[in-house]
């Protein structure tokens, strides 16, 4: 490894994550390499970048800690940045692009941010990185070098792919690692050969009311490292939840909402008719959308829900790697780790999507707790529907 010096908006309303919200790691194996026609059956399911969202990795191609960032505002209109703290760089770029035979070229480009001599070769970078990444992503088309990865957690979406590639810049061998839920490149992480990361995802995201800001302006938490969150001082920002311990329970009632049966003790309040709350320690919601108004495909409606609560916001960050979907196309459950950036807390969010019979509508109970009162409880969150 080289070492170098548009939202669906009535969805966006309705589930804005309160600011308490863990789940489990995916485990992967390679499958045998696909043919070229297989590889094009897997990737059709793969959605293409849409405007708006945006990817940051973790980038450790740099000797500083570094993070790469890609936005996309539309066909033709690319944002990008690195930042490396301890350098105080911060290199952001605009980019005018074209696409032609499937490979992205640009046009033009502006420097956005103040720059140094020394940020000359994160510019060069960026312009470099960006194309391929583009590129990378279309080759999965086609290349018969794909593999599929199985997995745990994700029986209900298009598998992770793995693709062996070549990349001088990266040192020489490298996999690429692909997942249908990623925005923008589907690029989850860039492997070396040893397996070591050089690209990790640390974050995605759709913009909001703050604009691209939110993109340009990220300033990672102290500690922040991997997908998971691993180096982060997670048992210490939690520390002070634990003393919560078990809720005590006691008789619960049945509340219908939506259809959906709520066994509910006295320790909820009713904030209104959707809306339930555990003291200050847990929140309930239940919402129904129509799928085609929202413009999630009915088909692909489980990868859809993954991708969309998958997007981190301004003041929050869903891990990557703690992802977890289980059930069945009518009735499924998805699972995130949801670090809360403005309290510093790790919490768990977890969303129950039930299609209606003529499969129109669908249902979400989201339920969203900090990670240790969750972990001190999980039974009794799990009989709560």
């Amino acid at each position: 490894m080289q070492n170098r010096g548009r939202p669906a908006q009535s969805l966006t309303t309705r589930f804005r994550r309160p600011a308490f919200f863990a789940a489990a790691l995916m485990s992967l194996s390679l499958h045998a390499a696909l043919s070229a026609a297989e590889s094009a059956a897997v990737f059709s399911r793969y959605p293409e970048p849409r405007s708006g969202e945006y990817v940051v990795y973790r980038d450790y191609s740099w000797k500083n800690p570094t993070w790469t960032g890609f936005l996309c505002y539309d066909d033709s209109t690319w944002g990008a940045f690195t930042y490396t703290p301890a350098l105080k760089s911060r290199v952001s770029v605009l980019f005018r692009t074209e696409e032609a035979d499937g490979r992205l070229v640009l046009t033009g480009q502006q420097i956005i941010s103040e720059i140094t001599g020394q940020d000359v070769p994160m510019v060069n970078y960026l312009m470099a990185l960006l194309p391929d990444a583009y590129g990378w992503r279309n080759d999965l088309s086609s290349s018969p070098a794909v593999r599929v990865m199985s997995s745990s957690g994700r029986s209900l979406l298009p598998p992770p792919l793995s693709f062996p590639k070549s990349l001088e810049s990266f040192g020489g061998s490298v996999s690429l690692i692909f997942a249908p839920e990623i925005p923008l490149f589907n690029l989850r992480s860039l492997d070396s050969a040893d397996g070591g990361k050089v690209l990790e995802l640390y974050k995605a995201g759709r913009l909001g009311q703050a604009g691209d800001a939110e993109f340009f302006s990220l300033v990672p938490a102290e500690g922040d490292s991997d997908a998971s969150g691993n180096s982060r001082n997670a048992g210490n920002r939690t520390a002070s939840d634990s003393s919560l311990l078990k809720i005590a329970k006691s008789a619960a009632e049945a509340r219908t909402v939506d259809g959906v049966t709520l066994r509910l003790d006295g320790n909820w309040t009713m904030m209104a008719d959707n809306a339930f709350f555990l003291g200050n320690s847990a929140v309930l919601l239940i919402d129904t959308f129509d799928i085609a108004e929202a413009g999630f495909p009915a088909d692909e409606l489980p990868l859809s829900l993954v991708r969309f609560f998958g997007l981190s916001g301004a003041s929050t960050r869903v891990l990557p790697g703690s992802m977890r979907v289980s059930g069945s196309s009518k009735r499924f459950r998805i699972e995130h780790e949801v670090d809360d950036l403005e309290t510093g807390s790790r919490n768990r969010d977890v969303k129950e999507c039930i299609v209606s019979a003529d499969g129109k509508k669908c249902t979400v109970v989201s339920l969203s707790a900090p990670k240790a009162v969750w972990n001190a409880n999980e039974a009794y969150f799990k009989s709560l529907f």
